[in-house]
């Protein structure tokens, strides 16, 4: 037990992570200030997230490289790859989703509210040994290095066939996306026929 906490302390010590703050208002937030991004969660979506897992950190966004970061900045001008706010659950309530790791994988995660309770549900995990140091190949074949993995607001034949319901695309950069919508407080993957 000693050893977990002592490991979970050198964790969230010694790696970087997006600031997580608790909200003011009853809605997540997410801001961009002098390059560092911040996610603020009501008090109970914090709670839900630290339930679920609580060595779980958000991705860094100075841990992105520059295509990522420009690719993100295409699709929403004041998004990161990191988090993203949207109704997921067509509840009318603002739902948030997250992308880091703890001390053993990385994952994607929605902090979800339906009928004013906030629940953490899994969308998708990896093992991806130093992620930070992944190195990806660009388009004009030169090479960066940084998280390849981000999520965004699923778009195009995806966004057709959810509907008024919003979908979690989760991406690794150059590769191929696979999208999720929350359906019964799990993630279940979207399939075109």
């Amino acid at each position: 037990m000693i050893k977990v906490l002592i490991a979970t302390l050198l964790y969230s010590v010694c790696s970087s992570a997006a600031p997580v703050a608790t909200s003011a208002g009853d809605t997540a937030e997410i801001s961009v200030q002098d390059g560092i991004a911040k996610v603020s969660l009501p008090a109970e979506a914090r709670k839900a997230l630290i339930d679920w897992n609580p060595e779980f950190l958000i991705f860094d966004l100075k841990d992105y490289p520059e295509s990522v970061l420009s690719l993100i900045k295409d699709v929403e001008p004041n998004g990161v790859p990191m988090a993203f706010i949207a109704d997921l659950d067509n509840n009318g309530d603002k739902d948030i989703v997250l992308l880091g790791s703890d001390l053993h994988r990385q994952y994607a995660v929605a902090l979800t509210k339906k009928d004013g309770v906030w629940q953490a549900v899994e969308i998708q995990s990896w093992n991806i040994p130093n992620i930070k140091k992944t190195v990806l190949k660009k388009e004009d074949k030169t090479k960066e290095t940084g998280i390849p993995l981000y999520v965004l607001p699923a778009e195009d034949e995806h966004a057709k066939k959810l509907g008024k319901k919003v979908g979690i695309q989760v991406e690794r950069y150059l590769g191929p996306a696979t999208v999720y919508e929350i359906k019964d407080g799990k993630a279940s993957k979207v399939v075109l026929e």
